[in-house]
């Protein structure tokens, strides 16, 4: 969950980065979750998630990497979950 947001958590910057269209899908669909009060985590992810499961890993890697999306720790089922990072400190 998004907690500290009292907004969207949508940046505009992740269009102008040169990422690829699943990454950027990604984001938006964590967003997405973010802004509806959900946990962001693999599985609320995947239930929304186009592509294969594989897929949804390496582009979570990937966020993570550019640091956009930041693990906050596990769930209490042992779950990965994310917060968005803001833009500012994305690379």
């Amino acid at each position: 969950m998004n907690r500290n947001s009292v907004g969207p958590v949508m940046s505009q910057k992740i269009f102008s980065m040169n990422l690829g269209v699943e990454t950027v899908s990604l984001y938006l669909l964590c967003c997405a979750v973010a802004d509806a009060g959900a946990a962001v985590t693999r599985t609320t992810l995947q239930g929304k998630w186009n592509g294969s499961l594989t897929t949804l890993e390496q582009e979570l890697r990937r966020l993570e990497s550019r640091n956009i999306l930041e693990s906050e720790g596990d769930d209490s089922q042992g779950e990965h979950v994310y917060r968005m990072v803001d833009e500012k400190k994305w690379r």
